[in-house]
């Protein structure tokens, strides 16, 4: 999906390590000043490229915010396939466990991602992502994630499966949110209990307990 937040898309590969490089300063920084506090001044001085530089690739604040969610999103998904190589074959109730298992890593091990993963991760932060194409309503964090489990993970189809995934989705941000307000590695107890919400949930939506 094309991104909105992008002004010109990097070919050359010093454009590409430039753009890698500013990303790289922005989630550092999420982690040192937070959210509100972010400039793309900063994010340029952290970077050691001219301000200009920035706007040369982004829609200032928000487009690189964007495109961090992005690149997130696909570390996910990179993640969430390694882990389903490993397992054998897959329930949603699993699949769901192991969602929350990389999430919880890369909360732990990912710059800037307990700040902003694909969204303000503070309640009812905005989405930097952009909208889904799915008539039914999806986002693309579900949209993504379905698509992965039905196509890699070889699960089965659920019935009414962008407003299952989209609940899913909010409910373990508020689980881990919970969970990381508590301690910078989560609280463990909230953790369990954010997985064993989803995996109920899953297992009444699909049948597959």
């Amino acid at each position: 999906m094309e991104n909105p937040g992008i002004r010109r898309r990097p070919v050359q590969k010093r454009s590409i390590d430039r753009v890698e490089r500013i990303l790289d300063a922005c989630a550092h920084l999420l982690d040192e000043v937070g959210l509100d506090a972010l400039t793309t001044v900063d994010v340029a001085r952290r970077a050691g490229v001219p301000s200009g530089t920035i706007y040369q690739f982004f829609d200032g604040k928000p487009g690189m915010l964007r495109e961090l969610a992005l690149r997130n999103l696909d570390l996910l998904l990179v993640r969430l396939r390694h882990r389903v190589a490993e397992e054998g074959p897959l329930t949603w109730p699993r699949a769901a466990e192991l969602v929350l298992a990389v999430t919880v890593e890369m909360r732990r091990t990912v710059p800037g991602y307990t700040v902003v993963d694909f969204a303000d991760t503070r309640p009812g932060g905005q989405t930097f992502l952009p909208p889904g194409e799915s008539k039914e309503g999806g986002d693309v964090l579900a949209e993504r994630l379905y698509h992965f489990a039905l196509d890699e993970a070889g699960l089965p189809p659920l019935p009414d499966p962008y407003h299952v995934m989209r609940l899913a989705i909010q409910a373990t941000a508020a689980a881990l949110h919970l969970a990381f307000a508590a301690s910078p590695d989560g609280d463990p107890v909230m953790i369990e209990q954010g997985r064993t919400l989803l995996r109920a949930y899953f297992a009444a939506v699909s049948s597959a307990g």
